[in-house]
């Protein structure tokens, strides 16, 4: 039995008859019923998703280190940012220049890449149809399978997968007690199992791996007393992360900045974000879902709802979002993939595939800008707003349409609107997702739409009277 801690959306073709029917999805927030906590524990193996809220499993870290001591195996996926398992390195970004600065190498032979050749690791496409390393060269991005790599790994660990010309330390695995930790620095490993490619052989052979351990059912492991006393408390997260904002108005000192919050659900590519110094002047705070109190969101100015929230944790402040669209002197931002179209009024929503190679192919993805008169254009260049979207959005009447897609001649929809007549609040809509982006170390124009988005609140923002 292997268990899979998501964050979100299962994966893909999740339940085909294949390799991937002997992974279960579980809610990693599982973790906090005592009896679900239990039969997860009981598991043979575990993947952890690289959307997981490492927080919640910095809460349980007793626990599952328990769980790999006895016997059990774990693939980490992702970019770790607060070890949640004992042993494991912290994830650091790589400066890369180009595609062979993120070239995924073999360093020590691993029963879960046997019969991969690491070629087929280097580059993705949606370009449909098989593609020889050399037209993947060409149309093909890198950077997927990592863009980062750790230091500072447990005594006795294997590097399994280097990156870059220095074959810095990208995949590794350890043993802890009498089991084994698997950690890939990057996209779900799983993901890369791809039939066309000798990347095929990733599914089955992990599936085999992690159905190898030596778990001992009804070994003692941490109980539900351990992993309380084991709290994000006496794991200090990175600065601004993971401390809720406080409730209550603070009135603004004329021309003060704006005080903005943003909500995310404790995954590595919002640690990352809040951790970052770039970013520091904004003074943005942390929201932190599943520990803060929606009413919190009345003290601040300018709210951010983060892109690929947890549903559930999305679901108990969605109504706070919502009041906060009543008050004329605030400015909510909602980033993509949060299913808008479910709790947002007036929105629509149509899916769309994700274009994430079209500046390699010359490929016209139909993204479009307009309104160039519009005064949101002194803040946000064209490189923000146009490397990629999840889907299309159907605004109200009244709302300004600032990026679309054009399809057959015609405007399908939107992929980033401004909203100032529908709600006496400032509202802007985007299926872009620059946090996870940004976070992640990936995609720089997403980095830019992120900065953007903090120039436009901040420069725009007129304290309340």
């Amino acid at each position: 039995m292997i268990f899979r801690l998501i964050g979100g959306t299962p994966m893909r073709a999740q339940n085909d008859p294949s390799w991937r029917g002997a992974l279960e999805d579980v809610d990693a927030y599982d973790l906090d019923d005592d009896a679900a906590r239990a039969r997860i524990l009981s598991a043979d193996a575990l993947v952890i998703g690289g959307g997981a809220d490492h927080l919640l499993l910095c809460r349980h870290r007793e626990a599952l280190s328990g769980f790999v001591r006895s016997g059990g195996r774990v693939l980490v996926n992702g970019q770790v940012v607060k070890p949640f398992i004992d042993g494991l390195a912290v994830w650091r970004k790589l400066e890369f220049r180009g595609a062979q600065d993120v070239r995924p190498h073999s360093v020590t032979a691993h029963p879960v890449w046997h019969g991969v050749d690491y070629r087929d690791l280097h580059y993705r496409t949606g370009v449909p149809g098989t593609h020889s390393y050399e037209k993947l060269e060409e149309i093909g991005v890198a950077g997927f399978y990592g863009r980062g790599y750790h230091l500072d790994l447990p005594e006795g660990a294997s590097v399994v997968t280097g990156i870059g010309q220095y074959l810095l330390p990208l995949d590794y695995s350890y043993r802890l007690g009498d089991g084994e930790v698997l950690v890939h620095g990057g996209n779900d490993l799983e993901s890369f199992s791809d039939d066309r490619y000798s990347i095929g052989e990733i599914g089955p052979n992990l599936v085999h791996w992690l159905e190898g351990g030596t778990r001992t059912p009804g070994k003692k492991l941490a109980g539900p007393e351990t992993a309380e006393r084991n709290s994000v408390a006496a794991v200090p997260p990175p600065p601004s992360a993971g401390q809720s904002v406080a409730v209550g108005r603070r009135e603004p000192a004329p021309g003060a900045a704006p005080r903005i919050g943003l909500l995310h659900g404790g995954t590595f590519p919002a640690l990352r974000t809040l951790a970052d110094p770039a970013l520091a002047p904004y003074r943005i705070e942390s929201v932190y879902l599943p520990e803060a109190d929606p009413s919190a969101l009345a003290g601040l100015d300018v709210i951010i709802v983060g892109d690929r929230l947890h549903q559930g944790q999305l679901a108990r402040f969605a109504p706070a979002v919502r009041a906060a669209l009543q008050d004329p002197a605030k400015t909510v931002i909602i980033l993509g993939e949060n299913k808008v179209e479910q709790w947002l009024p007036g929105v629509g929503y149509t899916f769309r595939p994700t274009v994430f190679w079209a500046w390699r192919t010359g490929e016209d993805n139909g993204t479009r800008l307009r309104l160039p008169e519009d005064p949101m254009w002194e803040y946000f260049t064209p490189r923000a707003v146009s490397w990629h979207h999840h889907g299309l959005l159907h605004p109200p009447a009244g709302a300004r349409s600032l990026v679309v897609m054009e399809e057959d001649g015609a405007d399908s929809g939107a992929l980033l609107y401004v909203d100032e007549v529908n709600q006496p609040a400032r509202l802007l809509v985007t299926t872009m997702d620059p946090v996870y982006h940004h976070g992640s170390g990936f995609m720089p124009g997403a980095s830019q739409l992120l900065y953007s988005l903090l120039r436009w609140v901040t420069a725009t923002h007129v304290p309340s009277s």
